[in-house]
């Protein structure tokens, strides 16, 4: 679904300046004034960046992507982002083409192997995810992002696998995780879980709920690992299998940023990526600016063999 913005009318954002593209800009400034879950946490003031950056495009025109993208940049959320249209094609290839569907944090290309010892030490790879067990009979699954393809079954198949070569118990490593899509955040989770799981809050609309997708494909028990790096869909995945009481939580505090990205698509081909809502769970305060707290502090580097003590019930 491309949303359809209306013609701009530069009136709603202030006097027009001489700049032929203004109307551009001002459906851009629009866009943030009327969709962005809270303004008042941006790093600027809203009102003071029309100005701004208005100024800008008045004194040069032909810099008007250039200033667009600053002046989403200056609301400092490391999610908002104006994409050229020049550079759509780019973004489509990176990241998937995400119709006006909700979208967390950004890739990672390749997995990177976990900085802690305590890792099985003979991983195998299956398609974008990693898997091991240990000797005590702890299968381990390693997500590096949710944003390639295939992160989802590749999480299914690993489960299905280590379960049938009598894992005992799971532990579902996500620390250095990005975060990515939420349909992939939905589709792990219904590895593990059923039912509604999360809530969008917004200012423009209701609570959005959101459920795990997928038949659940085990019933072992599960720790996830967690670390200060995890952002985002990979912080609502957590969360929620905590708050739901399917898994228990190993390691430290995530990041706290779980803003949820809409696309806009505007008529000249560009997109706006705005940060409409936040994650939540289904009841209780949204994870943004606090994170998701572990179950079981320790250090990252430790946090695999703690799960194991735990789960095992030493």
């Amino acid at each position: 679904m491309i949303a359809d913005v209306g013609e701009p009318m530069v009136a709603d954002v202030g006097e027009p300046v001489p700049a032929a593209g203004w109307p551009r800009f001002a459906v851009a400034w629009r866009l943030i004034d009327e969709r962005y879950w809270d303004l008042a946490l941006s790093a600027i003031d809203w009102q003071d960046a029309r100005v701004l950056y208005g100024e800008r495009l008045a004194a040069t025109d032909h810099e008007l992507d250039g200033i667009i993208e600053a002046m989403y940049e200056a609301i400092g959320d490391d999610h908002t982002r104006y994409v050229p249209a020049a550079r759509v094609a780019e973004e489509r290839e990176r990241f998937g083409d995400l119709p006006c569907i909700g979208y967390f944090g950004a890739s990672q290309a390749a997995w990177t192997a976990p900085a802690a010892p305590d890792a099985p030490p003979d991983l195998r790879q299956l398609g974008p995810v990693r898997l091991g067990s240990w000797d005590d009979g702890v299968g381990y699954v390693g997500v590096a992002d949710l944003v390639q393809a295939g992160v989802a079954e590749g999480v299914r198949r690993a489960v299905v696998e280590l379960e049938r070569g009598g894992a005992s118990a799971l532990v579902l490593d996500l620390r250095g995780n990005p975060g990515g899509r939420l349909v992939t955040m939905m589709q792990v989770a219904g590895v593990f879980t059923r039912g509604f799981l999360w809530r969008a809050l917004t200012r423009w609309s209701l609570p959005l709920p959101y459920p795990a997708l997928g038949s659940p494909a085990t019933e072992l028990p599960l720790a996830v690992l967690v670390d200060r790096d995890v952002n985002s869909a990979a912080e609502g995945l957590a969360g929620a299998l905590q708050a739901q009481g399917r898994a228990v939580i190993v390691g430290a505090t995530t990041a706290g940023n779980v803003e949820a990205v809409l696309p806009f698509c505007l008529r000249d081909g560009a997109q706006a990526w705005i940060a409409t809502g936040v994650l939540a769970p289904l009841s209780g305060p949204t994870w943004e600016g606090r994170g998701v707290e572990p179950d079981v502090a320790v250090e990252p580097a430790t946090a695999a063999s703690v799960a194991r003590a735990t789960l095992l019930g030493r």
